[in-house]
């Protein structure tokens, strides 16, 4: 009897951890997610928006608007922003899709060091 429980509470264990990996696995995979393709000018990749959603990707005060395709895909074009100048980029879908994404300086933004 008390083997026939362990079974059954394992069971159980096993078969809530495997819910959840799949669980997370579906949310994880259709999370909104923003790559840089070109540094100047700013040339952002979007995947995983809604189908035919209207998105406004902006980069400080610059701003730009794609229709993300049927698979959710999208690429717009930042006029006047570079890699160089731009911290963060943001993209808001009007189904309610929202990333965000945080840049470094690029190696060749870096000022030379002038002196000792």
């Amino acid at each position: 009897m008390r083997r026939a429980l362990l079974i059954a509470l394992g069971a159980i264990v096993l078969a809530l951890a495997v819910a959840f990996t799949a669980f997370t696995r579906s949310t994880s995979a259709s999370r909104p997610s923003l790559k840089v393709s070109a540094s100047a000018p700013l040339r952002i990749m979007g995947r995983h928006f809604q189908a035919r959603e209207g998105v406004r990707v902006s980069a400080g005060t610059r701003f730009a608007r794609a229709t993300a395709s049927g698979d959710g895909s999208f690429v717009a074009t930042i006029v006047g922003a570079t890699r160089c100048n731009t911290v963060r980029v943001l993209a808001r879908g009007s189904a309610g899709s929202y990333v965000v994404i945080k840049l470094l300086p690029a190696p060749a933004c870096i000022p030379a060091r002038v002196g000792s």
